[in-house]
């Protein structure tokens, strides 16, 4: 199953979103996060906050989970483990740009977290969608214009790339570099990606 989950950062507008049919997913808010679950009408699975952002009540959810303010982990996050432990495969995040620069950090450390669990964290906003790898795959050309990659947490190695407008060939990514930024889709449609060691960072933007 694919989980939604909302936090407290900005969307400026919804339908600049991909398209997500909401009856087929698990719905988590982070705090403040709701607002955004109000505003689309939606009546989330899991609220989980610290009335910090949120000073109201909470809207009706199927559970809500009250921490305290002082924690070692961010709504968010107690969020993305609620998902894993449900058995979710796949988390989208939205509202998780365009607020406090430490949560949106807190985000990637987060998709490197479900990776470990075998869960892919896509952090999208209306003109970019994130996440990372940890083993070679395939990218399908989609909406956004602009494919980047940056080794996170570590170098990687093998670097390869097939099917995009500049190719690699066993490149070398070190993470005080970024050498793979600003690709794009040329004739093909699908791209190969491999690497033999590290974690990959995955960025599809928009200007």
């Amino acid at each position: 199953m694919t989980a939604v989950i909302f936090s407290g950062g900005d969307i400026e507008n919804y339908s600049a979103l991909p398209y997500v049919n909401y009856d087929e997913v698990y719905i988590l808010c982070a705090d403040s996060g709701v607002r955004h679950a109000v505003a689309l009408g939606l009546e989330p699975n899991v609220i989980v906050g610290d009335h910090d952002s949120w000073k109201e009540e909470y809207p009706n959810a199927d559970k809500v989970i009250v921490c305290p303010p002082e924690k070692d982990f961010t709504d968010t996050a107690l969020c993305v483990d609620t998902a894993i432990e449900y058995g979710c495969s796949e988390i989208l995040l939205f509202g998780g740009t365009g607020g406090r620069l430490d949560h949106e950090f807190s985000h990637f450390c987060l998709m490197a977290h479900a990776l470990e669990h075998g869960v892919r964290l896509r952090l999208i906003n209306e003109k970019n969608e994130i996440w990372m790898e940890n083993k070679p795959f395939l990218l399908k050309r989609g909406k956004r214009r602009y494919v980047s990659f940056f080794p996170y947490g570590g170098d990687v190695t093998d670097f390869t790339v097939k099917g995009l407008l500049y190719t690699a060939d066993n490149m070398y990514m070190s993470c005080s570099e970024a050498a793979a930024s600003s690709n794009e889709f040329d004739s093909c449609d699908t791209a190969e990606i491999s690497f033999s060691g590290g974690t990959l960072l995955v960025m599809l933007c928009d200007d």
